[in-house]
């Protein structure tokens, strides 16, 4: 199904995360980032950054500090990204749907209550007991 541009800015804030490798670290590290050390021989360090902006701002200071760095965009492990990122859902209309499911049934439940307080209710309750009695 199609994403809506309110899912695809969902799935850009919340489920992707930055992965930026470099030889060394910078100076300043964005707030919010995660550094893990690696064991391999082209970079010694993993950050992840969630946000795009931050990660930008990252990556102008490594090049202008002339770090040798790569980057890759990749999907984060966040208990909410099936919701999220429903490869054959759009979240937005599954939500849209859900509320309204929702309200009918509030709605429904409201009339029924209602219902039960009328004097119609009453007479037709007395008479299925009369009918059940004989």
């Amino acid at each position: 199904m199609t994403k809506t541009k309110f899912d695809r800015w969902l799935i850009e804030n919340f489920v992707y995360e930055h992965h930026i490798r470099v030889v060394r670290l910078p100076e300043v590290l964005p707030n919010g980032a995660i550094v893990t050390e690696l064991k391999t021989q082209n970079y010694h360090y993993l950050i992840i950054v969630k946000s795009k902006s931050r990660a930008e701002k990252l990556i102008q200071q490594l090049t202008d500090q002339g770090n040798m760095f790569s980057t890759k965009i990749a999907e984060g492990t966040h208990w909410y990204n099936s919701i999220i990122f429903n490869k054959k859902k759009s979240f937005s209309f599954s939500f849209f749907w859900w509320t309204v499911l929702i309200t009918f049934i509030v709605f429904l439940l409201i009339q029924i209550r209602q219902f039960m307080g009328t004097d119609l209710y009453f007479e037709l309750s007395e008479h299925t007991k009369m009918l059940l009695n004989k």
